[in-house]
């Protein structure tokens, strides 16, 4: 777990994200298990899964906050992310339409 003497300001965004994303990880991996579980077991615990479900969709809702108020700049949400944008520029038609400069008025 991260103290707040290890995250600083610069990383503070990465942190938060790679935690919550953790939190949110392991809580689906257990409604996977109990989901995949047989007889009594599954029956006892299948009444957690709502509840999972629940801090999931709770993490998620931080998760979109948090990647609102980071820097427009910040990289750590997603990586496979462009964050740069190209424009390819056309070419010029070789024959060009005569151009008027219109009714200036007067």
């Amino acid at each position: 777990m991260v103290s707040a003497k290890d995250i600083g300001f610069r990383n503070y965004c990465d942190s938060m994200y790679k935690e919550l994303s953790g939190m949110k990880s392991r809580l689906l991996g257990f409604v996977t298990e109990i989901e995949q579980m047989t007889g009594s077991e599954k029956d006892i615990l299948k009444s957690h899964i709502p509840h999972f479900r629940e801090i999931v969709n709770f993490i998620d809702w931080k998760l979109e906050i948090l990647t609102k108020v980071c820097p427009f700049d910040w990289t750590g949400y997603a990586s496979d992310v462009e964050r740069t944008a190209s424009v390819g520029v056309q070419k010029e038609p070789l024959e060009k339409e005569p151009v008027s400069g219109g009714y200036i008025g007067g």
